[in-house]
């Protein structure tokens, strides 16, 4: 065992670090998710924890116009577990009570998505953008044995169109009610089971590596190691 996960595993119950070692092996890094501009603190804890409960375990968040907070009662703790990279514009702004402030994105905001899918890109990802423009593909057709970031936008507008263009495919939900779209917890867990099932079913390329499992785990252990079990 690596030295360090070995004295930082002395710090916790032996029941804590086994169930660390547990749930490690279903977390996957070939599957993540981007949130562009999702600025109510509960839908975002509400996707962190359905990435949490399907093994996914990087989040990219591109903060342009809206600075994305995390409602802790709603999380309920998913975000620690999770690696986070956000994406921040220098206007991005916390929303007043929750609410959108509606103000125009400017060059450098979509400069800041560009900048922040063109990363995500050259790690390998698919980038599957999530969309409610007509004439979008079906999730379905997402090859699922390939790296894929699934890109989810704001409550109000979905994704921006610096977004759109730098998408490798866009999909939409078929919807058979008069609604226009899910809300996005129930939206991201339906895409989230999806192509999580269509993954593992193709075998084990989605497992960690050692090193990831090890790079995750001192994360892990690190966070916890202040505290009891």
């Amino acid at each position: 065992m690596n030295p360090e996960i070995e004295s930082l595993a002395k710090k916790i119950s032996p029941a804590r670090f086994a169930k660390m070692l547990r749930v490690l092996e279903s977390r996957t890094l070939r599957l993540s998710v981007v949130l562009e501009d999702v600025y109510q603190p509960h839908n975002a804890a509400a996707v962190l924890r359905n990435c949490d409960a399907f093994g996914v375990q990087e989040v990219s968040i591109i903060e342009n116009k809206y600075i994305c907070r995390i409602s802790g009662s709603v999380d309920m703790g998913a975000s620690k577990w999770l690696t986070l990279r956000r994406y921040t514009s220098p206007e991005a702004v916390v929303p007043k009570n929750g609410i959108s402030e509606k103000h125009l994105v400017s060059p450098a905001a979509s400069a800041n998505t560009l900048r922040a899918l063109g990363e995500i890109k050259s790690r390998g990802y698919f980038l599957a953008a999530a969309s409610l423009k007509e004439g979008a593909g079906s999730i379905d057709d997402i090859p699922a044995d390939r790296p894929i970031a699934l890109m989810i936008g704001t409550e109000l507008t979905g994704l921006s169109e610096a977004a759109h263009s730098r998408a490798d495919f866009v999909f939409s939900m078929p919807m058979l009610g008069f609604a226009q779209s899910f809300n996005l917890s129930v939206f991201s867990a339906l895409c989230l089971w999806r192509l999580s099932s269509k993954m593992r079913a193709l075998g084990d390329s989605w497992k960690l590596s050692q090193s990831e499992k090890e790079k995750i785990l001192l994360s892990w252990l690190g966070a916890e190691s202040g505290g009891g079990s």
